[in-house]
């Protein structure tokens, strides 16, 4: 009795530990999920000889219809990234329906609520980055395009040059907590990475 007693309140002194440590494994696996997707779309614009766009969008001033982040990326029709390859000028937040099967411009995504086991708590993993933003991989090579208002032609111009980064933390009542991670998404020849 002794034993099992001495057992229990151990147990119990290790629980909280080990639903944060749970907690923080489930912030770095969307970091890696994050950067598995952009490596995909790199992949996919090799293998099909066709642009693929990333587009990320947030729950940050416009909202999204059921998620508090959504990436999806979409297949062109042709190898450059213009915006006359996608057949769109921008795309809309409540339009995420890459689940759909008669979507089949979309051949990726990820989506907050993949991540979120309780939709009825206020714990979510969030995915922060500045604004909505696409990327597009060019087919026929490795270079990433950065892209805000337009797709840019050429992918050596400064604006589109340096890189751009993600923050993933795990997020209860409204207040971050636990580890952070860093996604960096390099533009040109870079490869996407965690940075901690």
């Amino acid at each position: 009795m002794v034993v099992l007693a001495v057992m229990g309140v151990l147990v119990s002194a290790a629980l909280p530990s080990m639903g944060r440590g749970l907690a923080d494994r489930r912030v770095a696996m969307v970091a890696r999920d994050v950067v598995s997707l952009f490596r995909r779309a790199r992949y996919m614009s090799l293998a099909y000889g066709r642009a693929h766009q990333v587009v990320y969008a947030n729950d940050s001033g416009t909202g999204l219809t059921n998620d508090a982040w959504a990436f999806e990326t979409r297949r062109g029709t042709g190898g450059a990234c213009s915006l006359t390859i996608f057949e769109n000028a921008g795309f809309s937040l409540a339009d995420l329906d890459c689940d759909d099967a008669n979507n089949w411009r979309c051949v990726d995504y990820l989506y907050a609520s993949t991540f979120d086991a309780d939709t009825s708590d206020n714990d979510i993993v969030r995915v922060d980055g500045w604004d909505d933003t696409s990327f597009c991989y060019e087919a026929g090579s490795n270079n990433q395009v950065f892209i805000d208002t337009a797709l840019y032609s050429n992918w050596q111009t400064g604006t589109s040059r340096a890189g751009f980064g993600f923050i993933v933390y795990r997020e209860v009542d409204g207040a971050a907590t636990g580890v952070a991670r860093k996604v960096l998404i390099p533009m040109g020849t870079g490869t996407p990475r965690i940075l901690q």
